[in-house]
């Protein structure tokens, strides 16, 4: 890491110096929210981790995978727009690509199974009957290796990573699905296997559970207040929670997605074939630290985007939906905190200890005594009338 002088050209930001520091105090305001809002989530299951559910291994992998991204990732990205550019070369990128695909790809699929989870508890009674904690650890197990795989595939040649068309911060090099290199072959796997299936799935579950919440719904209400039982009110409640979670991670990666996909299908490079593209980094070149200034312009490989396609849209186009979809991760904590009471009960237990917490549920449940008295005495007057 040296200074912005000494930078190449294609890891020099595209933007304003005002505009690189509204994202850097953006960045770091939706990091340290995430870190304390994933912190507490982890910290509220670690306490009651003797009793964890099934579902909820999986909610805490959604806030590992949020909070390691904040932890990892967002400090690159903070720097480079302090700076002004990525000051973290080619090795940076690299490492940065394959943290930023993990938890990313980690976190869709997460939030995939949350999904899937939830409608298969809602829709099909007797999943629940058989699902247990070593089910859902096989399935965490199993998305780390699968992301680990599609990540690190670029370290070794299949693939590449390069910086944003902004320039301080760097993806998957989108802009190479319009080479004749096995580069694309990598762009359409990890679209159709990485993004592509988890949304269908996601998409697909949230139809189904909306489905099932509104008959319930209308069943619940045909029936009297006393009959319904609370495993089938808290299954609803859980399962708008899933929906609100799977919601906010489609709103806030599918415009990034599409517009990175935009981007390059519309790359301004007249004809790509013609040109020659730089080979990717390997993994041996990556790793090689001994990288002084004059080292940028001896027989190195270039680097992930020294040529090769370039994004057609402006800059400040694809910076608004990559900050959005950055941010994400600290809006899961805020779900849990609106839509989840067991949670809110759970973290004020941890914050003010299990007295205030105990007192607390207890004026609670008085005042849910007296609504429900009241509500009566308001039906019954009308029948003496």
């Amino acid at each position: 890491m040296g200074d912005a002088s000494s930078v190449e050209p294609q890891f020099l930001s595209k933007l304003s110096p005002s505009a690189d520091l509204v994202m850097a105090v953006f960045l770091v305001l939706t990091g340290v929210s995430s870190v304390c809002g994933n912190g507490a989530v982890l910290a509220v299951y670690y306490r009651k981790r003797r009793k964890i559910k099934p579902a909820e291994l999986l909610t805490v992998n959604l806030a590992l995978c949020d909070l390691g991204f904040s932890v990892l990732g967002a400090p690159f990205f903070i720097v480079s727009s302090w700076s002004h550019a990525w000051m973290f070369g080619e090795t940076g990128c690299l490492l940065y690509g394959i943290q930023g695909s993990v938890f990313g790809i980690g976190s869709l699929i997460t939030t995939c199974l949350i999904s899937l989870d939830r409608c298969l508890k809602i829709c099909c009674l007797r999943y629940g009957q058989w699902i247990n904690n070593l089910h859902a650890s096989l399935c965490v197990l199993l998305i780390w290796l699968y992301t680990v795989f599609w990540a690190s595939l670029p370290a070794f040649g299949f693939g590449r990573y390069r910086p944003e068309p902004y320039g301080t911060s760097c993806t998957v090099d989108w802009w190479s699905i319009r080479t004749p290199r096995s580069d694309r072959v990598y762009v359409y796997l990890f679209l159709c296997f990485g993004f592509g299936l988890p949304t269908i799935t996601i998409i697909a579950s949230y139809l189904g559970i909306l489905i099932k919440v509104y008959t319930s719904s209308r069943a619940l209400a045909s029936i009297p207040c006393c009959a319904v039982s609370n495993g089938s009110t808290k299954d609803l409640k859980l399962a708008k929670m899933a929906v609100a979670v799977c919601a906010a991670f489609l709103v806030a990666w599918l415009p990034y997605a599409s517009v990175s996909l935009i981007s390059a299908l519309l790359s301004g490079e007249e004809d790509p074939l013609s040109k020659p593209t730089p080979a990717p980094v390997a993994l041996s070149s990556a790793l090689n630290w001994t990288t002084a200034d004059s080292s940028k312009h001896t027989s190195h490989p270039p680097g992930p985007s020294t040529t090769g396609p370039e994004s057609s849209l402006p800059p400040m186009v694809t910076v608004i939906p990559a900050m959005f979809a950055k941010s994400h991760c600290m809006m899961n904590p805020v779900i849990y905190q609106i839509m989840h009471r067991e949670f809110r009960d759970s973290l004020y237990e941890l914050v003010f200890g299990r007295q205030k917490a105990d007192r607390r549920r207890q004026r609670r449940k008085t005042a849910s005594v007296h609504t429900s008295v009241s509500m009566s005495v308001q039906k019954r007057e009308p029948d003496r009338l």
